[in-house]
C-alpha cells in the first residue's frame, strides 16, 4: 500500500466511524455479520413505473466538502479507491484569471442509457422508476459500460486492494440492490463493473424511497436534492422551474437525469 492509498484508508475509517456513531445515536447501527453468513433482506420489487427518480444539485450551494462522497462509500461499503459519487474539480481560465468549479458526478440514470446498449450480456437493466443498475449476477466483467459511458460512471473491480478478510471494513456487508454483499470470498464481487444506485436498496415495497440517498442526506450545503421528477409540484421541478439549469454532455444523447442549477 502507498502512501496516497494509506492516507485513503484512514480518512475512510475516520469517515465510517464517524457516520456509524451518528447512526447509533439516531437509533440504527452497524451491522456486522460474519463473512460466507448471507443474511435474509426483502427482495428489491420492480419499481414503480409512476416515478422518475432523479437529482438536482445546486452547484452555488456544492461547498466540496465531499460528505456525499464519504457518504456512499459508508453506506455501499464500496473498496479502497472506488467512489460511486466523487466531486470532480475543474480549471478554467487562463493565469491570472484562473477559476475553479467542482460537481458532485453521481450516475446520471439516463433515459436513453450508453451503458446498458453497450452490455453484449444484458446484465444492464433500465427500471421502470428509472433507475439504471448492474446486475452482479449477470455482469461478466467485460468492461464495455466503462468505456460506453460518456460520464465515466462505471468501474470495474479488479480487487486488486481489498482489506484482508479479517479486516473488520470486510465484515461489514453492502446492502446494494438489496442483498447483502461482502468483499471475500465468492461474495466479493471481483471482476464486475460497479456503480451508483440512487441507493435503491433504501425503497420500500412500494417502491418509494423511506429515505433519501445517502449523498444526499448527508450533504451539508443542502445542495442535492433526490426526488420524483415526474411530481410536477414536487421539489425538483419546483427548483427547475425557478433556477437556470444545465445537465452534463446533452449532446450525447442520454438524457441523464442529473440536472445541475447554476
Amino acid at each position: 500500500m502507498n502512501y496516497e492509498e494509506e492516507i485513503e484508508r484512514r480518512e475512510w475509517l475516520s469517515q465510517v466511524g464517524k457516520l456509524a456513531a451518528a447512526a447509533a445515536v439516531a437509533g440504527a447501527a452497524w451491522e456486522i455479520v460474519p463473512a460466507g453468513a448471507q443474511a435474509a433482506t426483502p427482495a428489491l420489487g420492480p419499481g414503480n413505473p409512476k416515478r422518475k427518480w432523479g437529482m438536482v444539485i445546486d452547484l452555488q450551494r456544492c461547498v466540496r466538502c465531499e460528505a456525499c462522497t464519504a457518504a456512499c462509500k459508508a453506506e455501499n461499503k464500496t473498496p479502497p479507491g472506488m467512489k460511486y459519487n466523487p466531486v470532480l474539480v475543474e480549471e478554467t481560465g487562463k493565469y491570472p484569471a484562473v477559476k475553479m468549479r467542482w460537481f458532485p458526478r453521481p450516475c446520471m440514470h439516463c433515459a436513453d442509457p450508453a451503458c446498458l446498449k453497450s452490455c453484449p450480456v444484458n446484465a444492464i437493466v433500465k427500471r421502470p422508476d428509472n433507475i439504471v443498475f448492474i446486475d452482479y449476477d449477470q455482469c461478466e466483467g467485460k468492461q464495455k459500460c466503462v468505456t460506453a459511458c460518456p460520464y465515466g460512471v462505471p468501474i470495474f473491480d479488479a480487487a486488486d486492494n481489498y482489506y484482508p478478510e479479517d479486516n473488520p471494513v470486510s465484515q461489514m456487508p453492502s446492502p446494494e440492490l438489496g442483498k447483502k454483499w461482502y468483499r471475500v470470498g465468492d461474495d466479493a464481487r471481483a471482476g464486475f463493473s460497479r456503480k451508483c444506485t440512487f441507493c435503491m436498496h433504501r425503497q420500500d415495497a412500494n417502491g418509494d424511497y423511506t429515505e433519501p440517498t445517502a449523498c444526499a442526506q448527508t450533504c451539508t450545503g443542502k445542495a442535492i436534492h433526490f426526488g420524483d421528477l415526474n411530481d410536477p409540484e414536487g421539489e425538483l421541478q419546483t427548483l427547475l422551474r425557478t433556477r437556470k439549469s444545465m445537465r452534463l454532455k446533452e449532446e450525447a444523447g442520454t438524457g441523464p437525469s442529473v440536472y445541475y442549477l447554476l
